[in-house]
């Protein structure tokens, strides 16, 4: 599914690298360096209605990226070695990328793992418990299996929609996103996709081929040394829509079972969904007083020397299936785009 949003935003990107703006803009832009934001990681990137293979990129887009940081002078780096160089501000002529995965599906374990093993780099997990053991689901990936399989949806005592053709499919889908994301609260969420799924003969899942880890799973990717686990809540919630104690629960509560379960406490955090509706000032608050070394989010930006001060509210560069080349992933670590995204901004913070 192609947007004219997205084909402009490649067109630009396309024309500030070819032009060797990109480049001499670094510099400026680009800062002491990136953490890169990916999801899924799969051959296929199977998305029924072509909704959510943005989430996904092929492990051969992986190795190609982590072959151009490497052959550029890029320093791959944990996500604790990321933080002592923001607090020491140290570049020694080298900017560094820091690579990290949301929300532990096992494709990461299967397919990009081969991949970081293979180039010795560094990568973080941020796992959320909830989805492992089943009190959570993947609710866009059961909205997407749900509305390919219905051919009319309707929101117990709420709006409804058709979905006979494709159009009207991707139409209500994008409709639904909205509803659980805006309208329902997050406790709301779970139940009424139930009953919706119910309504049409369906469980409230997922397949297995395309969950996230299971405890054993990521136990076995924990173990190796270039593996960081960091915790992304319990429940996988939008913490704007909480109360200040529910998120503090909600942070805390995701680093004991994690420590229980893998024998470490996760000393870094990713905000679900991170947009600025998901996590703010107060949100990086709390992950501080909680104990996390770092908290990252979803907006668009490079890392600078002055997020020494706001070690909480990071941004990243999203590594994705709508923008799978080279040349948008270059562009976008350059920096150059950050100010794009952000209102003129280049240091992006919360």
């Amino acid at each position: 599914m192609v947007h004219a949003a997205d084909l402009m935003r490649k067109a630009v990107m396309r024309l500030a690298w070819h032009s060797g703006f990109a480049s001499r803009t670094r510099d400026r832009f680009g800062g002491l360096g990136s953490i890169i934001m990916l999801h899924r990681v799969r051959p296929d990137c199977i998305s029924p209605l072509g909704v959510t293979r943005s989430l996904s990129i092929t492990p051969d887009f992986l190795d190609q990226i982590l072959t151009s940081l490497k052959s550029e002078g890029t320093q791959l780096v944990s996500m604790d070695e990321m933080i002592e160089r923001v607090k020491t501000g140290a570049q020694d002529g080298h900017r560094f990328a820091a690579v990290t995965l949301d929300d532990g599906y096992n494709d990461n374990l299967n397919h990009a793992w081969p991949v970081f093993q293979k180039h010795n780099v560094p990568f973080t997990i941020y796992a959320a418990p909830g989805l492992i053991e089943g009190a959570a689901v993947l609710w866009w990936e059961v909205v997407e299996k749900l509305v390919t399989k219905a051919s009319f949806i309707k929101i117990p005592g709420g709006p409804e929609w058709r979905c006979g053709t494709l159009f009207q499919k991707r139409a209500a889908f994008h409709s639904l996103m909205r509803y659980f994301s805006y309208t329902l609260t997050e406790l709301e969420q779970l139940p009424v996709l139930r009953e919706m799924c119910a309504a049409e003969g369906m469980i409230c899942s997922v397949p297995a081929d395309q969950d996230v880890m299971n405890w054993k799973e990521l136990r076995q990717i924990a173990s190796d040394p270039l593996c960081t686990i960091g915790a992304h809540t319990v429940h996988h919630y939008n913490l704007k829509k909480l109360t200040a104690d529910m998120v503090a629960r909600e942070m805390r509560l995701s680093a004991d079972m994690l420590e229980e379960k893998l024998g470490k406490r996760p000393a870094h955090f990713a905000y679900p969904y991170g947009s600025a509706k998901a996590a703010g000032k107060r949100e990086a608050e709390i992950a501080a007083e909680e104990g996390f070394l770092s908290a990252v989010t979803t907006r668009h930006g490079t890392i600078h020397p002055e997020h020494r001060a706001n070690l909480h509210a990071l941004p990243r560069i999203s590594i994705n299936g709508r923008f799978q080349k080279l040349v948008y992933a270059q562009t976008m670590m350059s920096g150059v785009t950050t100010p794009i995204a952000n209102a003129g901004r280049r240091v992006v913070q919360a």
